[in-house]
């Protein structure tokens, strides 16, 4: 780490949310990849060096104390207040909203707060050497806000009685508030922890020097995944994100966050070991976090949905508890190891086939853009039933990638139905299944399934055509046997970024 003055009083990072396209529960295991593809739906960061009125505090804040107010303005009493101690590496909250606490931002400014004051020291004691008057105290203002798909907008669109579609979606407010306390809302499925413990560690990052802005990736230069600076607020993020799950997962909700889209292989969790044990040093935690540390180990492969495939996404409102059906999945592999280890090679194949096709389209598109951009047109009129039985797309090779394309999405399907069965666990329970054959018949639709670990809780399509994602809408909005809802996210490549705050009012407006 290399240390510099901030040389900005705000400083702004996003992360953008995700969706494991393919790969659920196999991508816990370090022999198999999933496929996640990030959102233009992001989280963001805001951290603000300012001068924190602390009159009506009770806290008895020390000569080496930097005080923290945290805001979230999205939710009801969510602000949170703390004091870091840079003598000691410690943080303490002195003082909430509600008296809770928030465990995900807790973390993250105990980790990131400590190991900046460990390898880059004088950028917090430039804070205090700035302070004025006790009761004035040069500190950090945080803000933390999120693009309206991270959470249900059902309750606000029937408040103005509007339909819930995507047109209704666009007239509400950005980064509106939802009405609920952080722990009452609902959440869409985006990975709002990962993408906000990713922004925050970056921003803090950047904003004490630790890394240079440029050492983050606005618009996603495909070669920042293999940058230093990229990994170091990947370690940092994996780190903060199990310690406060209190488990170490298969972090592809971080590594989205950190990389945008990609073919994901996790890490071997052994990395973070000591680093979460009770009794860690911080001399552990800078060797875990390290980007110079080989024990992180996992993959990354940029990957791209191909052109004029778009990524539509639905919030189902039913839900399904992720946690309880990953826990029986893994219970019946572990019983019934044979018939598991079959039926994960089966599976493993089948989500590597998705991920190869796709990048024998974008192959296609450039080689002959005329014949790829023809046959897109062609098969956006026409169900996907009908793509293989005309003759003449035997001498079509983009045509015949999209039938291998509905072939291998419906294969994958079909074993995700065979291992719920076999688990007891509804990763495509029947009412799914119904509405995405509904789905796959409406024409221009090329793929169409459960994200993740599947349940009730979302599923995605991908389309040929804007006319195919508004009929697609139309049977989501037609649809009957439960409530299916637009997001208005589509696919986006770009990971972590820093942004410039100036082309942000709004947000720099929250702040005052």
């Amino acid at each position: 780490m290399t240390s510099a003055a901030t040389d900005s009083k705000i400083t702004l990072a996003s992360a953008p949310g995700k969706v494991l396209v393919v790969g659920g529960y196999l991508v816990l295991d370090r022999n198999h990849t999933g496929l996640v593809v990030g959102t233009n739906a992001c989280l963001y960061s805001t951290v603000q060096t300012t001068a924190l009125d602390l009159s009506n505090s009770n806290y008895a804040f020390g000569d080496a104390d930097v005080p923290i107010t945290v805001i979230s303005p999205q939710f009801e009493s969510a602000w949170w207040k703390y004091a870091f101690d840079t003598k000691a590496n410690t943080l303490t909250q002195y003082d909430s909203a509600d008296q809770g606490s928030n465990g995900f931002v807790q973390v993250v400014l105990q980790t990131t707060l400590a190991l900046v004051n460990t390898c880059s020291p004088g950028a917090l004691y430039t804070l205090l050497a700035n302070s004025a008057p006790a009761q004035h105290r040069a500190g950090l203002k945080i803000l933390l806000t999120a693009d309206n798909d991270f959470y249900s907008q059902r309750e606000a669109l029937a408040k103005i009685g509007a339909k819930l579609t995507s047109q209704s979606l666009k007239q509400l407010p950005a980064m509106a508030k939802t009405g609920k306390t952080l722990g009452n809302v609902h959440k869409t499925g985006l990975g709002s922890s990962a993408a906000m413990v990713t922004s925050l560690v970056a921003s803090i990052l950047v904003h004490f020097g630790v890394l240079n802005k440029h050492d983050l990736c606005e618009n996603n230069k495909q070669s920042c995944t293999t940058t230093k600076g990229m990994q170091l607020v990947h370690n940092i993020a994996q780190y903060a994100h199990c310690l406060a799950q209190g488990k170490v997962g298969s972090g592809f909700d971080v590594s989205a966050a950190v990389y945008g889209s990609h073919v994901y292989r996790r890490f071997s969790p052994t990395v973070l070991e000591a680093a979460m044990s009770e009794n860690s040093s911080i001399a552990e935690l800078v060797q875990a976090t390290s980007p110079e540390n080989i024990g992180w180990n996992s993959e990354v492969a940029p990957v791209v949905i191909p052109p004029r495939l778009t990524l539509r996404l639905a919030d189902v409102d039913t839900g399904s508890n992720t946690p309880s059906m990953v826990k029986k999945v893994l219970l019946w592999q572990k019983s019934n190891p044979e018939q598991a280890a079959l039926l994960w090679a089966s599976l493993d194949t089948a989500n590597n086939y998705i991920g190869q096709v796709w990048s024998s389209l974008v192959d296609a598109s450039c080689s002959n853009s005329t014949e790829y951009n023809s046959a897109i047109d062609w098969c956006s009129v026409r169900p996907s039933s009908e793509w293989k039985n005309d003759m003449d797309a035997v001498g079509n090779p983009t045509r015949a990638l999209l039938v291998n394309l509905v072939d291998g999405i419906l294969r994958v399907r079909q074993l995700q139905r065979e291992l719920g069965e076999n688990a007891g666990v509804p990763i495509e329970p029947p009412k799914q299944t119904r509405l995405l054959d509904a789905c796959m018949a409406v024409p221009g639709v090329c793929m169409a399934a459960v994200p993740g670990a599947g349940g009730y809780d979302a599923i995605f399509c991908i389309v040929l055509s804007q006319a195919s994602g508004n009929a697609v809408e139309r049977v989501w909005s037609e649809w009957t046997e439960m409530s299916v809802g637009p997001l208005l996210a589509k696919q986006a490549s770009s990971g972590v970024s820093v942004l410039d705050s100036e082309l942000y009012p709004s947000l720099t407006a929250m702040l005052e």
